[in-house]
């Protein structure tokens, strides 16, 4: 197996950047349906708040992948970076 620590690394951070603009996104369109909200009323806006929070969960969730697998990555390629070097210096 042939690994790459810097491209491990890389894509750790473009992993992170991503879930840093999703949400920022999410963060957007929740805004947008709470200023919608107010305007629904009984039943639906239960039907609503349940959804949303459905949603919010999810959400959450989705995030939280999305930052174990970018930490994963990038403390792989520490890892391997670090077993290259103690390597190279048992060859010395």
């Amino acid at each position: 197996m042939r690994v790459i620590p810097e491209v491990l690394n890389r894509v750790g951070a473009q992993l992170a950047d991503h879930g840093d603009h999703l949400l920022a996104v999410q963060q957007a369109c929740r805004g947008q349906i709470e200023d919608a909200h107010g305007g629904w009323v009984g039943a639906s806006a239960g039907a609503l708040s349940a959804l949303l929070d459905g949603w919010a969960r999810a959400s959450s969730a989705h995030l939280d992948c999305f930052g174990h697998h970018a930490a994963g990555m990038q403390l792989a390629a520490a890892a391997f970076t670090e077993l290259d070097q103690r390597t190279a210096g048992a060859l010395r």
